[in-house]
């Protein structure tokens, strides 16, 4: 029987796992956050993983030793820490199948780039961005939020959008349709209102509902939202650029892969700011969407593990349609 292999993305706001065997994904399971940085730490992002195996599992119908190896890009897995706590939780679960804990980015730049190697960028829940040379050499740059000199994902978008309507509303800035479009979203009548549900700690992923009203106030000509959508893909780039600069690839022919479901956003701002500045300094650098879903390049680097041929693997999980983003 040809070998099965197991594949993860366990992104910052889903986990996807896939269960492939001969090329084909025979099982798919479906969770929520697998980053230890969210509410729950390591046991609820241990419990999310194991949930969407489980369903994987279920849908397959195979047992677990019939499955040859496996990869898990985990968001949030950036220190020898965050490693061996994700071991510790994992080892009793795997038993004796082989596998091997990745961040997240790693998945994503194998199966986005058509070469396997390149630049990622992925722009989620969070940022995160990693290059791989086809020497070997790799470079990890930011992954760890504002402080790190990282800007952009969901969460710093619709942070950025909070504070250009408050200084809209407050009179301390440019007004924006923002202002408005912000409680109609949420649902509450005034600032007053919606101040003290900030204060209270609003559940995080309303919050996150912020980020494409973003693209679509952006969309119909709001130059506050459209500013927003620019500064981001600047910041992006420049973290492309560093990680390029960091492998010596400045002057080189290049893939850099834009994963992540906030690049989907249906205004042209954030992609074509990314894109001009990227060329700026890049000029050989192919910005492109990935070839394959975050998950599939889990599937196919645990193939890869074992000698399998990744033209043929690469080839055979393109014809399958599973999720385009890494849900990071």
């Amino acid at each position: 029987m040809a070998p099965i292999y197991l594949g993860v993305d366990g992104g910052g706001t889903k986990t996807l796992a896939v269960l492939v065997h001969n090329g084909t994904i025979i099982g798919q399971g479906l969770s929520g956050s697998a980053s230890h940085e969210a509410d729950g730490g390591y046991p609820r992002a241990l419990a999310t993983i194991q949930e969407a195996l489980d369903a994987a599992f279920n849908q397959a119908g195979v047992p677990w030793d019939q499955v040859s190896n496996a990869v898990l890009g985990i968001a949030g897995a950036d220190f020898p820490e965050d490693f061996e706590a994700l071991h510790e939780g994992l080892r009793g679960y795997f038993g004796t199948v082989p596998y091997r804990v990745v961040n997240d980015a790693e998945v994503a730049l194998v199966g986005g780039a058509r070469s396997g190697t390149g630049i990622v960028v992925i722009c989620g829940t969070g940022t995160n961005v990693w290059g791989l040379t086809a020497d070997g050499r790799s470079r990890h740059i930011g992954g760890n939020g504002y402080e790190y000199g990282d800007w952009g994902g969901g969460i710093d978008l619709a942070r950025a959008v909070l504070h250009y309507a408050f200084r809209s509303y407050q009179a301390r800035g440019k007004k924006t349709k923002l202002e408005s479009a912000v409680l109609d979203a949420l649902g509450y009548h005034d600032y007053d209102e919606l101040t003290r549900a900030l204060y209270l700690r609003m559940e995080p992923y309303r919050f996150l509902t912020l980020a494409p009203l973003c693209f679509r106030v952006a969309r119909e000509g709001d130059m506050v939202a459209q500013e927003i959508l620019r500064t981001m893909g600047r910041a992006l780039a420049e973290s492309a650029v560093g990680c390029a600069s960091a492998l010596g690839l400045t002057g080189a022919t290049i893939e850099v892969v834009m994963a992540g479901s906030v690049w989907l956003g249906d205004a042209p701002h954030l992609i074509g700011t990314f894109k001009d500045t990227l060329a700026d300094a890049l000029p050989f650098a192919d910005a492109h969407f990935p070839d394959l879903a975050p998950v599939a390049g889990a599937a196919l680097l645990a193939a890869q593990d074992l000698g399998e041929d990744p033209i043929f693997w690469r080839d055979a999980l393109r014809q399958f349609q599973v999720m385009r983003d890494s849900g990071d």
